[in-house]
């Protein structure tokens, strides 16, 4: 679903509210935060000078966290839109991109990508050294990342998020997870998400199987689903974080997840000033969506 405050009361809209939510986000383990633009009403907005009010201040406070941006089909399908938040440069450009490797139907809506948008996404992506955040909601999709690779058009380590338990993707089982995770490329690092209930099933799923961890309100609107008690996107990273301590399995710290991902570690004298540099050192990584 696309949160608006109406309905989520606690998804951050303006620019500082976006920058203090992710840098809480950060604080509470996250190793990279997702990110959505929002005009003035809170709905998406595909803008790059939208972006430019917050990826840079997010960036000064959290120097060597992961910043991945949204190229979703959902409420813009056109191209030359979707694209717009690639051409950032600076301290505004984002490390990663979200990529959705075909069209499918949300319960009241299309998220719509045709298979010429999804390569030339990917080919901008690759040329602005911008990593695709692949994101697969069944195994013809995941199937997509195969060719993708073999084009070219991504670069191993793969980063996959699978989304489980939509009214029109895989459901959220063992089975499914599990198909979906053999059918991906080798040197894939791959995390989890469900939607609504099956957010917490399919991240103890991830966690407990080896993988990583998608939570947050873009996905999930509550934090007790059957009690209809309202999330905030720190909650549910808290929660995470829980899952990953049963499990025995602490959260990589920021460098851990860059290196992990192939992308560039920040150099140590950028991070003298960064009070959360160094203060916790993991191996699993929930992400989440603002």
């Amino acid at each position: 679903m696309v949160p608006r405050p109406e309905r989520v009361p606690h998804v951050p809209v303006s620019p500082q509210e976006i920058v203090d939510d992710a840098s809480r986000c950060l604080d509470a383990g996250a190793g990279i935060v997702h990110l959505h633009a929002r005009d003035h009403a809170g709905d998406p907005d595909w803008r790059r000078e939208t972006y430019e009010r917050f990826l840079p201040e997010i960036r000064a406070r959290r120097p060597d966290a992961v910043l991945c941006v949204s190229t979703s089909g959902r409420t813009f399908p056109e191209l030359e839109r979707r694209a717009h938040v690639l051409s950032l440069t600076g301290d505004a450009r984002p490390d990663m991109a979200s990529l959705t490797l075909g069209s499918l139907n949300f319960r009241h809506e299309a998220s719509v990508s045709s298979p010429d948008t999804i390569l030339r996404l990917a080919e901008r992506m690759r040329e602005a050294k911008i990593k695709p955040e692949l994101e697969v909601f069944d195994s013809g999709m995941a199937q997509l990342a195969h060719d993708l690779l073999e084009r070219g058009l991504v670069e191993p380590p793969l980063y996959v998020n699978l989304l489980l338990g939509g009214p029109n993707t895989a459901p959220a089982r063992i089975r499914d997870l599990a198909h979906l995770v053999d059918s991906l490329p080798s040197y894939t690092v791959w995390a989890a998400g469900g939607f609504g209930a099956f957010q917490l099933p399919v991240n103890g799923m991830a966690v407990f199987a080896g993988g990583h961890v998608r939570t947050g309100l873009e996905d999930n609107p509550w934090l007790d689903h059957s009690a209809r008690a309202p999330a905030t996107n720190v909650a549910l990273v808290d929660r995470a974080a829980r899952l990953a301590e049963l499990a025995g399995r602490p959260l990589a710290g920021p460098g851990q997840v860059r290196r992990a991902l192939g992308l560039p570690v920040v150099p140590a004298h950028a991070l003298a000033s960064d009070p959360w540099h160094g203060s916790r050192h993991r191996d699993i990584w929930p992400t989440r969506g603002l």
